[in-house]
């Protein structure tokens, strides 16, 4: 199992506090070993610790993953830390000073901010500030918030180590990363209940480089790590329903059904009937051809005239007898000779042997001639 070592005064109640760093890095699932220069409680009561021993057995017997250095109010203590690095540093290390609190009061001294800028940060590989600390380390004030970007790319130009600026309302609620390649924005991740006082951010840090994750994700994953999981809901479990049982059925037998029985109906042979033929007709009538005939008007014309149309119809050629003169009315005028006309009668005799030449034509001319011989006589 891996090893990470914190170093850090404990300041009862706050992210500095033992009980959090130990905690966390147990529930990564690493060993925890600390080194506690001074406790400090909430009564404002404090005692002190020779932690020489200890940093000798930590940094000579220990083979730890990552360091993690914190609040630490003693000069000299840092620059012991700052000495055993420079000689043997086999670990990433992450610092959080928290020389400056977020309300701007300073809480060490000139000479701890010395130890720190002039010794230690050239060993660090990921700092952790406030936006006020940012423009402390880099030397400018910082007035928008992209200014925090280029007060970051300086604090690594300077001290060559990530730098991570806590989000506030001069970030517009950003944080601020430089990882060595560029500066951006990281989202704040909201603390799930439960979980405020449970965890400590550097210390989580320190545990995502233990566990091999680059510069770039250990802020991220960190975050996300203190904000902690939230719980389930619990559904209500619904109440088990009283089982009805079905009351049983009577059993109903059917009642037995009368035998019929059923008598074979004789058998019936087929009579063979002889197949009679049909006699086939003597003789074959034609079929009459329909022949179409136009009907005839009432006009104002004389007979004369509509049987001359009749024989116009029937396309018969005219002969020498059959001269075109006939009167049609009583109007027209007589252009030949009385003896050279035909008469009525006459042309209702050659109009009669014609017709009589075509069985389908007989009956329907005969009907018309009829009809136009009374209108015929009816003018005489």
């Amino acid at each position: 199992m891996k090893t990470v070592l914190t170093i850090s005064d404990s300041v009862e109640g706050t992210i500095f506090d033992l009980i959090r760093c130990t905690a966390t890095i147990k529930d990564f699932g690493l060993d925890p070993l600390a080194v506690v220069p001074r406790i400090s409680y909430s009564d404002n009561t404090s005692e002190e610790n020779d932690v020489s021993e200890m940093l000798d057995f930590a940094f000579g017997e220990c083979d730890f993953a990552s360091l993690g250095i914190g609040f630490i109010t003693n000069p000299d203590v840092i620059n012991y830390i700052a000495d055993k690095l420079e000689k043997d540093k086999t670990a990433p290390v992450v610092c959080c000073p928290s020389l400056i609190s977020d309300e701007g009061e300073i809480q060490v001294d000139s000479e701890v901010y010395s130890a720190l800028s002039d010794h230690l940060l050239k060993h660090v590989d990921f700092l952790v500030v406030n936006t006020i600390e940012a423009e402390t380390f880099c030397g400018f004030e910082c007035r928008v918030k992209n200014d925090f970007l280029r007060a970051a790319k300086k604090i690594f130009n300077v001290y060559g180590c990530g730098v991570f600026i806590r989000a506030d309302e001069r970030t517009e609620g950003m944080n601020v990363l430089f990882d060595g390649l560029k500066s951006s924005f990281v989202d704040s991740v909201k603390i799930h209940p439960g979980y405020e006082d449970r965890y400590s951010f550097l210390t989580a840090l320190a545990c995502e480089y233990a566990v091999e994750n680059p510069t770039n994700l250990v802020a991220k994953l960190a975050l996300e790590f203190i904000a902690g999981k939230p719980e389930p809901k619990e559904e209500p479990k619904p109440e088990p329903k009283a089982e009805v049982k079905p009351e049983p059925k009577a059993e109903v037998k059917p009642e037995p059904k009368p035998e019929v029985k059923v008598e074979a109906a004789p058998e019936v042979k087929e009579e063979v009937k002889e197949e009679v033929k049909a006699e086939e007709p003597k003789y074959q009538e034609e079929p009459e051809q329909d022949q179409e005939v136009k009907p005839v008007t009432s006009s104002l014309v004389t007979p004369g005239k509509s049987l001359r149309d009749i024989a116009r119809f029937m396309s018969t050629p005219p002969t020498d007898e059959e001269a075109p003169h006939a009167v049609t009315s009583n109007i027209e005028k007589k252009q030949d000779p009385k003896g050279e006309v035909t008469s009525l009668a006459s042309s209702r005799l050659l109009f009669d042997t014609k017709v009589n030449n075509s069985i389908t034509e007989l009956q329907a001319l005969k009907d018309r001639l009829n009809n136009l011989n009374k209108i015929a006589d009816s003018g005489k």
